[in-house]
């Protein structure tokens, strides 16, 4: 879907999907919160944070630590999440990683090899360099927390946007975090309560069922 953006800044939270097969020939399922990186959209990036199981930490490989990171760092600490350094544009002719490895302590960000033990994983969104090896630290990170849930019981979950739309009326994107939602049962979100009777995936393809950690709309809500 086509993202409206003020000013090239993303302004809201979206949630996706990826496939990725891990070193062991295993297909994981991963899904990405992405928030907003400018320093104006603190609020909604805490709530992303609140829902994560890892936090990634992006910085880039030609500015280092800027204000807003350290405001990002603040949120992730607060909420306890455990994450990942992942050091971007390293396609860049300006890019130095060494240099910014060192300006991460600086900024008590201790990376593995450089006095702590948070993983760091360098990348390029362009070229997609280093993605893999990211995706394989994530799957790698969730095992040694152990993060699991129970199918079996009514799901629970976490709205991350929400809109009015013209013609589908309001709709709620949510990060479902344990359990199953089907088609049917009812939702209750603070005064908000419907029997789902849309539901779809991040590409907008209707679902019948979801169940953790799907990112998924969810439409026709009363308010």
């Amino acid at each position: 879907p086509e993202l409206r953006e003020a000013g090239g800044i993303t302004q809201h939270i979206s949630a996706y999907e990826v496939v990725h097969t891990a070193k062991n020939a295993k297909n994981h399922k991963i899904t990405f919160i992405d928030t907003p990186g400018h320093e104006a959209f603190c609020g909604i990036r805490k709530r992303g944070a609140g829902v994560a199981d890892i936090a990634v930490l992006v910085v880039s490989a030609e500015d280092g630590v800027k204000p807003q990171t350290k405001e990002a760092l603040t949120l992730i600490k607060e909420s306890k999440t455990p994450y990942i350094v992942a050091i971007n544009k390293i396609d860049k002719p300006e890019a130095n990683i060494e240099r910014i490895k060192q300006n991460l302590g600086e900024n008590e960000i201790y990376i593995e090899g450089y006095g702590g033990d948070i993983p760091c994983v360098p990348v390029s969104a362009k070229t997609g360099e280093g993605v893999p090896e990211l995706l394989d630290m994530i799957i790698l990170m969730s095992e040694m927390e152990t993060l699991t849930g129970n199918p079996e019981i009514p799901a629970e979950g976490i709205v991350i946007e929400s809109n009015r739309d013209i013609k589908k009326g309001i709709s709620a994107t949510c990060i479902v975090k344990n359990g199953t939602i089907k088609k049917g049962m009812y939702i209750v979100s603070g005064t908000a309560s419907r029997p789902v009777r849309m539901m779809e995936n991040y590409l907008g393809k209707p679902l019948d069922s979801a169940t953790f950690s799907s990112p998924i709309k969810i439409i026709g809500l009363d308010e």
